[in-house]
């Protein structure tokens, strides 16, 4: 279907597009080519064509045009100049394989014989072609000046509005007009507050129907726009659901639901790994996978975001693999259809609706003003203007997100009245689903920047965006360009209109901000202005333009897919899904023999056929090809105008060593080890990513490789350094002139001093990292820290012979510094530590020989007045240190066997008020901590601390979260039991315990912890009173038992826990008792000879005590699960 703005606006960058041929023309025009009197007359006309019809183009894409007439020339003329560029391109790389045959055969030559371009005669006839379309379009013209000049005026008379001041983004995400829909969600997750202890209570108030092995499904429905998403964010990122879930997984679903998919996102987002999956992987491991995660961690929360109909019969499938009955799992489900609702709710449905006008008008105050309410205040009329546009948005979130931003861009009355007038108002019968507000913040962006958003409608619906991958795309199709005099990269160019973008709300950041996605109302846009040159090939009756350039498939669908055929003029080809049709074979191998002006390709996950390589090969304007794990073994070499080659997933046996010959190629993604084996990648000198570089013996792997490469950005890890013999072969890699570099890694064995001056990097450098550095001390530009203004984290490791650090004082930025296994090292003053105002982060690890760490303040200022974290590990002769002032400003602290350091600390307790995280482990001095002392400490990680005690117990920590407390037996020695009842209420936040036999006293009370977790207990029996210490856990919900292999008998008091609901038993059998918890809801054992099973399976002598709870698993393997069977009934009820 093409809509009716599509036909109206035309896209709204045809500008951008005679632009840039525009600009290429002129290239040739103004360069040192040698060309010929007809290849130069053609060209000049070409351009005079060009220029004529630019102003036309300009005006046109601001307005929406209604003259059918014009509509077609436009397209028409937009047609024409896709064309030209194409005939352009070829002259391109015709120079580019002609300039490399002229090279190999060069005996005597001149730049300008080098520069000769001769061009074929197939290409002049094209160019002519081309040329004359444009003259009869530029003939035709002056039809259509008259009806654009009013429309000129108006324009020109909005380039001279001058802003009057703009607004601070606000950066945070929030929700008006929800508290109590928030209120109730939250209540639901976390159970309910006040007298209410019994989280069934508020279940069964809100109509449970039933939960599902442990999980509650509560659905979030309405209507496109109205905030279902950004209320799953606000609670995704509420503290105490952070604290409450241990795992939370936000999963994007589209109408494309797969369970699989859906699972492999899932185990992502809870990894907090993001790299591609191979589809190879199968179903059964994903789920093994996902349970594993979910009974090592316990409870977890699950967003799916925008879910479809198309996922209400694979639900119980969803749900099967996901069910390991951990109680209190949540999932939460945002969705338009109430089918699906209806489907997945075990709790209430939580319906939204438009948010009513008092509710609405500080959404719109907030987003379209910001934080100059100054403004508002000195202009009653921007108020008023205000006012009149928010009562057009229907009480949506996201159109007072859109206009809101659109708005707070400039604060200026003309332009806030000219989006109070706007045609698209006006147009609401024929903009066929598109809302105004989108359509006006559409026409706000530049001719580029609605090219480059109109591009992306090829992307599947929920599609998750990389930022780097979506602009190396748009810099394949010419769509970002260089600044006239300006040496800002194209990919600097391109993350600034992204992040333009993301500002404007065409994208969303995800939760993690690693990704992004684009709404369904702005896809819709992007989708209806782009209709004429992107299609994305689905399970629809729609039909693609015979004009379409950009084009993606989803495969599996082989709908109207014999219609390949027909796109003769495609610069983009996607695949999205895994392919197994021969008929989408040769689909794509059809569209590859036709379309030669491809210049985007992405084969990835596809399984390329041996009889496509050598149309692969033609595709000579191929600019971005993506190839991952498509297991090719047989490649040989790549189209040679390659700027973005995507190999993942590739032995080093099969990438082939010709990619050194890609002399355009900017971003090379290929894993480390293949990278490794390919020689002379020096040649690539555009190259700018290249993670890894290991030095070799041989040629085109030594050091010099990486002379030419001055594009290298981001990281580089440079190993086996030691291989480099001297300065001067250091020096060859111009280390000093990679000006974009970020971050380097240089790694080798016994590094010689010598080579490391030869590696000095360029000032620009953020992270340095040095490792198996081989001499007493630093060489000389260590020692000039003072030019390294922009370096903030250094890391020096595995320097055995070092014995003098560098005066680390000196880097004026640096906010983190790790020193590691640096075993001769043992004095550490104010020069080395000293004047260090940025450093947030120290941390010191085996410096074995330290003996004394001075400091004078008079001397050197205020020690680390800025550190919040400081971790000291292995340092077991330190005996001096300094006054210690910067404890005062420390949110974490983490030392073990640290010399003396701890009989310091005692002095400088009452210092840690901003304290949140402490970590002791192996120490054999006494301490004594008081509560009191420690107000805002969260997490408690004690071990083997023989002499370190609580004075006054767990009781008066106000903060604390989580306690890890193994092999402490004094811990509660000092504990006076007076205390205990009157400081009860201060452990109310305690909600996890992980503890040996060290916490199991009457000392501790703890009626808050929800988790507890009892490890390396050698004992057989527990004593009398830590069986009482356990029937004192009046809210625990989840009890496990771990590495405890002696342990015959679980305490008595067990079954006396009301809110017990899941035990685990780890690593061994043990009999439950008659007196088993009644409550519990899951069961399970893991660990244990597969004889002993048999005993705990029906008919066992121990099933009788067990049989009535729900769920039970034993090694891995379902024995009952009653709460999925009942699920499934009822769900294929409602179905």
């Amino acid at each position: 279907m093409m809509s009716a703005v599509a036909e109206q606006v035309v896209g709204g960058f045809s500008s951008a597009v005679i632009q840039r041929v525009a600009d290429k023309t002129m290239d040739y025009l103004g360069s040192n080519y040698n060309l010929s009197h007809a290849t130069e007359e053609l060209l000049t006309r070409l351009r005079t064509s060009l220029t004529m019809v630019k102003a036309i183009t300009e005006v046109a894409d601001n307005h929406l045009i209604i003259s059918n007439s014009l509509t077609k020339w436009l397209r028409n003329l937009h047609t024409a100049a896709y064309e030209a560029e194409d005939v352009l391109d070829r002259f391109d790389c015709h120079e580019i394989v002609a300039g490399k045959r002229k090279v190999r055969e060069l005996i005597s030559s001149s730049v300008r014989a080098l520069k000769s371009l001769v061009v074929p005669d197939e290409g002049m006839k094209m160019l002519e072609c081309v040329v004359q379309k444009l003259d009869h379009l530029c003939a035709i013209s002056n039809t259509f000046v008259e009806l654009m000049k009013h429309d000129n005026l108006n324009a020109i008379k909005e380039e001279r509005i001058v802003e009057e001041t703009t607004s601070r983004v606000p950066i945070d995400v929030k929700v008006f007009g929800r508290d109590e829909v928030l209120e109730l969600i939250l209540k639901i997750m976390l159970g309910s507050s006040g007298s209410e202890t019994e989280p069934s209570s508020v279940r069964a108030k809100l109509g449970a129907r039933y939960r599902i092995a442990g999980v509650d499904v509560i659905p979030i429905v309405g209507m496109s726009g109205v905030g279902k998403t950004t209320l799953a964010q606000v609670i995704y990122n509420n503290e105490n659901v952070k604290g409450h879930f241990k795992q939370r997984s936000w999963v994007y679903v589209s109408k494309h639901f797969g369970v699989k998919r859906t699972l492999q996102e899932m185990l992502r987002s809870f990894k907090g790994n993001y790299s591609s999956f191979g589809y190879a992987e199968s179903l059964e491991t994903t789920v093994n996978n996902i349970q594993s995660v979910i009974h090592q961690d316990g409870r977890f929360l699950l967003v799916l975001d925008n879910v479809w109909d198309e996922m209400c019969d694979q639900w119980n499938s969803l749900l099967t693999a996901i069910a390991c009955d951990v109680p209190g799992s949540v999932v939460l489900v945002t969705t338009q259809s109430k089918r699906v609702a209806d489907t997945v709710v075990t709790m209430c449905q939580v319906p939204l609706t438009p948010l009513p006008w008092e509710s609405f008008w500080p959404v719109f105050r907030y987003y379209a003003f910001g934080t100059t309410d100054v403004v508002v205040e000195n202009n009653q009329t921007l108020l008023l203007i205000g006012e009149q546009i928010a009562k057009k948005l229907d009480g949506l979130p996201l159109a007072a997100k859109v206009m809101g931003d659109l708005m707070r861009s400039r604060f200026a009355v003309d332009h806030w009245r000219s989006i109070l007038e706007s045609d698209w108002w006006d147009m609401s019968e024929v903009l066929c689903g598109i809302l105004p507000y989108m359509g006006i913040s559409y026409q706000d962006l530049q001719p580029t920047q609605r090219q480059s958003f109109a591009f992306c409608s090829i992307f599947p619906q929920n599609y998750l965006f990389d930022k780097d991958r979506l602009v190396n795309m748009w810099i394949s199709h010419d769509f970002i360009q260089h600044s006239e005099f300006d040496g800002t990269r194209l990919e600097d160019i391109g993350s600034k209109l992204f992040d333009e973008l993301v500002q404007r709300s065409f994208f969303q950041s995800t939760f993690d901000n690693k990704r992004y996605t684009m709404h369904n109302l702005v896809r819709a846009l992007a989708i209806a202005v782009s209709s004429n040159e992107c299609f994305l090939h689905k399970e629809t009756s729609q039909r693609a333009s015979p004009t379409v350039r950009h084009l993606s498939l989803q495969v599996g669908n082989q709908l109207h897919i014999h219609e390949a055929n027909r796109y003769k003029n495609l610069r983009t080809i996607l695949l999205f899904g895994h392919c197994d049709s021969n008929e989408i074979f040769d689909a794509v191998d059809n569209m590859l023999a036709n379309s030669r002006s491809i210049r985007v390709l992405d084969l990835s996950h596809f399984e390329v056929m041996t009889s496509m390589l050598p149309n692969l090969a033609l595709l000579r304007k191929l600019r971005f090809f993506d190839l991952s794990f498509t297991r090719v073994n047989n490649l040989r070499s790549f189209p040679c105008n390659l700027q973005f080659l995507y190999l993942r997933g590739y032995t080093c046996d099969s990438v082939p060593q010709s990619i050194n010959r890609l002399a355009s190629l900017r971003h090379l993604y290929v894993d480390a080890t293949a990278l490794s084996r390919i020689p002379g990648i020096g040649q690539l000198s555009q190259l700018q990513e290249l993670e890894n570089f290991s030095v070799g013996k041989k040629n085109g792997f030594m050091i010099n490789e990486l002379k030419s490469m001055q594009e290298l950005s981001k990281k580089i890890c440079i190993s086996n350094i030691h291989i480099i013999k001297n300065r001067h072969e250091a020096k060859d890699a111009c280390m000093i002139e990679k000006k974009h570099l970020e971050a380097l890694v240089l790694t080798g064995r016994n590094v010689s001093k010598d080579v490391l001056e030869g590696l000095q990097p360029h000032p620009n450098l953020g992270e340095l990292m040095i490792e198996g550095y081989g001499a007493i001390n630093f060489p000389s530009w260590m020692l000039q820290g003072q030019i390294y203004t922009k370096l903030q984290s250094l890391h020096v490791g595995n320097c055995r012979l070092l014995a003098v650090l560098p005066p680390f004082g000196n880097f004026p930025s640096l906010r983190r510094l790790i020193l590691d296994n640096l075993p001769l090292v043992k004095h550490v003053d104010g020069i080395s530590f000293g004047c260090l105002r940025s450093l947030e982060d120290l941390r010191v690890s085996s410096m074995t020989s330290w003996i004394d760490w001075s400091h004078v303040e008079d001397d050197h200022g205020p020690l680390l007045p800025h550190v919040t974290r400081f971790e000291l590990h292995n340092c077991p002769k330190l005996e001096e240190v300094p006054h210690l002032s910067f404890m005062s400003s420390l949110s974490e602290l983490d030392i073990s066997s640290c010399g003396n350091l701890v009989n310091a600390l005692s002095q400088y307790v009452e210092l840690l008020k901003c304290l949140e995280s402490l970590k002791i482990s192996y120490c054999d001095h006494q301490l004594l901590l008081f509560g009191h002392q420690l107000k805002s400490l969260k997490y408690l990680y004690l071990r083997k601390c023989g002499s370190l005690r609580l004075v006054d117990g767990l009781h008066c920590f106000p903060s604390l979260r989580e306690v890890n407390v193994l092999g402490c037996p004094h811990i509660l020695t000092e504990f006076s039991d007076q205390s205990t009842r009157q400081d009860e209420q201060a452990v109310h936040q305690l909600t996890s315990i992980i503890t040996d036999s060290s916490l199991l006293s009457r000392n501790s009370f703890l009626p808050s912890v929800q988790v507890i977790e009892i490890a390396h207990i050698e004992d057989h029996y527990f004593t009398p009173e830590q069986e009482e210490w356990f029937e004192q856990l009046t809210s625990v919900e989840k009890i496990v038992f771990d590495n405890c292999y002696f342990l015959e008998r679980l305490p008595s008091t067990l079954g006396r826990l009301a809110s017990l609901k899941v035990l685990h038993i780890m690593t061994k059998p043990v009999a439950p008792r008659e007196n088993f918890p009644q409550k519990l809801q899951e069961f399970i054992m893991h660990g244990f000879p597969v004889e002993a099973e048999n005993d705990f399976k029906p008919g066992g002598s121990a099933w009788i005590n067990i049989s009535h709870v729900p769920y039970i698993r034993l090694n891995g393997k379902t024995i009952q699960n009653r709460q999925m069977d009942a699920a499934s009934s009822s769900s294929n009820q409602q179905i």
